[in-house]
């Protein structure tokens, strides 16, 4: 390795990283660079890279770029041509500073393409590879452990480090992706889903230079190993300049959670789960799904144990009930005073003997609907609440518990943990992970529940759209100032030719027209203006329904128009009106959904369904996939609706044709696919019934280049 901008001075990073490659035990020669020459820490400082290649005899494996920003560049150059593999590029005042800053990473990438150089940064908190002993971010080394990191935040890793002090799996690689200018998110997952030594793979990411490439690594290292991630910068801001209900119910939030499910990883939300959730993965088995089945709560307090229940219940994966010879070995165990349906609660039993709660939950975990144990409560102060005496009781009952949960997962609550007992100081050499918090045991109880779930029952991650599918990014400027919407019609047509089913409609030039098009169909008719502004009818009061006959239908379009103006005059918009749109009325539908398609900006096409009609927005019941789908995954994503029992046939109403829905979702993506420049379509309602689904309104918007 060599280190590019050694410094004598110990404040500087050049002569911090030198120090630390010696203090974790990097075994490969290193070799400070600096013009001046001289010597740091014993070691001859090479006044070039081509001089330090000279004195190695090959070029070195890696450079580390301790130079300011306005340096870096040629010094990557350097390197490049020097025959250097790869730099890692710590320095700040590149894009993330402003449009300076940007020409400078300019710069710097072309630097590197230029050489054939791979880098990591620049703006990069560092890397840290245990196991090799290297180490260059910052702080004591640390031992070598399972768990690889890939984080977008120095304070962040600075925290991560820290928790890994006192975490029984401690780190196996930690990689600061910085601005991701050349290697990405994407790269170092699948690096990391190949690396022996890591056990499971942690991500703390605020956005990725390519989210779809992203989530697709994180689908090949799913199937080999646990991914957790962690998204911040969880922002609205796409959903709130977007026209369509699919762009504001499917937000940029909603849409990283989809895909993270949809593609195996466990998505946690603060900054304490992340280390916490991962560990647990490592050390703990993952549930072993039945389809009755859950965790058993062991408790030696009413309020711990019902706090434990409503936090299962809330993160999907509510205690299940014991079998009824389970119940009664623990009511012979307990005695009458002990609560034993689950959550199981020793009522004071395991008081003066720990022993007890060690037998209790080895019972439950004998259950068959039991997939693995939450302890929460004392356990682990029995000897400083009661009786100093009781710490080797507890003791050889740590021993004792963990050995009766194994092979199911077993995860500790204990309000004395801050404290470090000896006996929960044990469980956690046996593997056992101890919280102090209760919602944070929870946690990392639903993501082994989670991950049994994705090893039993696997979802494989839908494969890489084809040529020319991916989304556009923000930077081909695709916003809704740089795209058009159609009109109703434009819509349907471009739709229609992809296989979307519609209600028949009649675009007519005037009232009159409209009329006489009612009276000769002869039943009762919707009646709509027509504007490629026009998104929401409803909200502008641009739509009639139940309208019969050729007078009401005259006055219904005369209505609809006058209102559409005065609409589009209010908010600011063009006052250009197409004419109206005459279509049958149908019969109630057994629900109506929302279909939407969209070219995600980060992650790619994404597809969503969810409960339509005018209020979807109100209480939105969507569910996210990225696309290409089947007719298998479009089922499952309407089993996920809270609005499922409708479509399941709700108190003996005939179910929905799901088949349909699938045939209208895929005729819908197919128009995605077909034209690039689509950016998005909708069709809400789509009427379902038991043998058909057909669209009633659609919307679509067109690049504008």
């Amino acid at each position: 390795m060599a280190v590019v901008g050694a410094s004598r001075d110990p404040a500087k990073r050049g002569h911090q990283v030198v120090a630390a490659l010696r203090a974790s035990g990097f075994k490969g020669p290193v070799y400070p660079v600096n013009p001046a020459g001289g010597e740091i820490l014993g070691r001859r400082v090479q006044v070039s890279i081509d001089e330090c290649a000279a004195a190695a005899g090959e070029p070195p494996d890696v450079a580390y770029i301790g130079l300011p920003a306005r340096l870096a560049p040629e010094a990557v150059r350097a390197c490049g041509q020097a025959g250097v593999q790869a730099a890692i590029v710590p320095a700040l005042g590149f894009r993330e500073s402003g449009s300076a800053g940007a020409r400078l990473e300019d710069d710097l990438i072309q630097a590197a393409r230029s050489t054939g150089i791979r880098m990591i940064g620049p703006n990069t908190s560092g890397v840290l590879n245990t196991h090799a002993g290297l180490h260059l971010i910052g702080g004591e080394p640390l031992p070598p452990g399972s768990l690889g990191i890939v984080a977008q935040s120095g304070n962040l890793a600075l925290d991560l480090m820290t928790r890994a002090r006192e975490s029984s799996v401690g780190v196996s690689v930690y990689v600061g992706v910085g601005n991701e200018t050349d290697l990405q998110f994407h790269e170092f997952i699948d690096w990391l889903a190949g690396h022996e030594p890591t056990g499971a793979i942690a991500v703390y990411m605020e956005g990725a230079r390519d989210g779809r490439a992203f989530f697709e690594a994180v689908g090949r290292a799913a199937a080999r190993k646990p991914v957790v991630v962690l998204k911040g910068g969880k922002s609205t801001a796409g959903a709130r300049a977007a026209a369509s209900h699919t762009a504001s119910l499917a937000g940029d939030q909603a849409v990283f959670s989809a895909l993270a499910r949809q593609f195996g990883a466990v998505e946690v939300d603060r900054s304490d789960e992340l280390m916490a959730v991962a560990e647990a993965l490592v050390l703990q088995p993952p549930a072993r799904r039945t389809s009755t089945g859950g965790p058993v709560v062991v408790t030696d307090g009413g309020g711990h144990g019902a706090l434990a229940a409503d936090a299962l219940s809330g993160l999907g994966c509510p205690p299940p009930k014991l079998a009824p010879e389970t119940m009664a070995g623990l009511r012979e165990l307990l005695g009458p005073s002990g609560a034993v349906a689950n959550p199981v609660d020793m009522a004071g039993a395991s008081d003066h003997d720990p022993a007890v709660l060690a037998r209790a939950a080895a019972m439950a975990a004998e259950d068959p609907a039991c997939e693995g144990v939450l302890v929460t409560g004392m356990f682990g102060g029995y000897a400083v609440r009661f009786d100093e005496r009781l710490a080797p009781d507890e003791l050889a009952a740590a021993e004792r518990l963990a050995a009766a949960v194994r092979g199911k997962f077993l995860i500790v609550h204990s309000v004395f943990s801050r404290r470090r007992p000896r006996s929960l100081e044990h469980l956690t050499e046996l593997g056992v992970p101890v919280h102090g918090s209760l919602e944070r045991a929870a946690r990392c109880v639903a993501a082994l529940t989670e991950r049994g779930r994705q090893q039993q029952a696997p979802r494989p991650p839908a494969p890489p759209p084809p040529a020319g599918f991916r989304g556009s990014s923000a930077a081909d400027g695709d916003t809704a100032e740089s795209a058009a919407w159609m009109s109703e019609p434009e819509a349907r047509h471009m739709l229609s030719a992809a296989g979307v089913e519609f209600v028949q409609a009649r675009l007519c030039a005037t009232p009159q027209e409209a009329a006489a098009h009612a009276e000769a169909d002869g039943g009762r008719v919707a009646v709509k203006a027509v504007s490629r502004h026009l998104q929401h009818k409803t909200e502008a009061g641009a739509i009639r329904l139940n309208v019969c006959g050729a007078r009401q239908t005259a006055r219904a379009a005369a209505e609809v128009l006058r209102e559409a103006e005065k609409w589009l005059r209010a908010v600011g918009l063009p006052e250009t009106l197409d004419g109206i749109l005459v279509s049958p009325m149908l019969p109630t539908p057994v629900t109506e959904l929302i279909l939407g398609v969209r070219r995600d900006p980060c992650y790619g096409p994404v597809l969503a369904v969810g409960r339509g009609g005018a209020t979807a927005e109100l209480d939105p019941d969507i569910a996210i996939r990225g696309l290409p789908v089947n007719a298998t995954t479009v089922a499952a994503m309407c089993s996920e609706l809270r609005c499922a029992p409708m479509l399941q046939g709700f108190r003996g109403a005939p179910a929905a044709d799901l088949a349909a829905i699938a045939r209208q979702a895929a005729a819908l993506a197919g128009a995605l696919e077909a034209a690039p420049e689509l950016r998005e379509a909708e069709i809400n309602p789509l009427f379902v019934y038991e043998d058909r689904a057909v669209a009633v309104d659609a919307l679509a918007r067109m690049a504008n280049h």
